[in-house]
């Protein structure tokens, strides 16, 4: 009697559970995207590490990069060289950077991107650095999305710089009891200008 009783309770549970997978497996990729979304509002602090390739006309650049992100606008950049020796330490919010370079010199600036290009020569759009990163875009006109609802390519404006993103892969991780999809590889054009960061993992907060 009891194991009847404890298969009724069971099976509507597993018919439920069923029926939603089974509606996010047949939803379209506008529908897939609109859950994804929100799913990417809820990560806000991370720590990802990777390499970076940064080309132009005039040259080319390979580092290994550590980014901690501690809230929308806080975060902190290591960039070593392959090796591991220390290029730039940048630290950043809302309205104040500071960037220690190779020599352990310290410079200040209000604007991150300023301070970064004024610096390194390598124009980032950091200030959009929380929602590119992790492949989050809120605008609907300019993204393009793949098969899995996931965002494959956007453009936007920053600072009178039109910036080109592109995510050709993404990998998969825990967050808060459930899968989800961030980029694995991400290139960013701007002019001449090319960045490819290669991300070798995530932590989520």
């Amino acid at each position: 009697m009891f194991k009847l009783k404890y298969t009724l309770i069971i099976l509507p549970l597993l018919l439920s559970a069923c029926h939603i997978n089974k509606n996010i497996d047949n939803a379209t990729a506008e529908e897939q995207w609109q859950i994804h979304q929100q799913d990417l509002k809820q990560v806000v602090a991370f720590q990802v590490n990777g390499s970076i390739a940064h080309f132009s006309d005039k040259s080319r650049n390979y580092a290994r990069f550590l980014i901690l992100q501690q809230s929308e606008e806080m975060y902190e950049i290591k960039i070593t060289t392959p090796l591991g020796g220390n290029i730039v330490s940048l630290k950043a919010n809302s309205d104040y950077a500071e960037l220690i370079d190779r020599d352990g010199r310290h410079y200040t600036d209000r604007d991150v991107e300023s301070l970064m290009r004024k610096i390194s020569n390598i124009n980032i759009p950091l200030n959009s650095l929380h929602n590119w990163l992790k492949g989050f875009s809120d605008d609907t006109s300019n993204i393009k999305l793949d098969n899995s609802g996931r965002l494959a390519s956007t453009e936007f404006m920053q600072n009178a710089n039109k910036w080109n993103l592109t995510i050709p892969n993404y990998m998969t991780r825990k967050f808060k009891s459930r899968q989800i999809d961030l980029p694995s590889t991400i290139e960013l054009k701007h002019d001449d200008e090319k960045i490819r960061l290669k991300i070798d993992n995530w932590i989520l907060r």
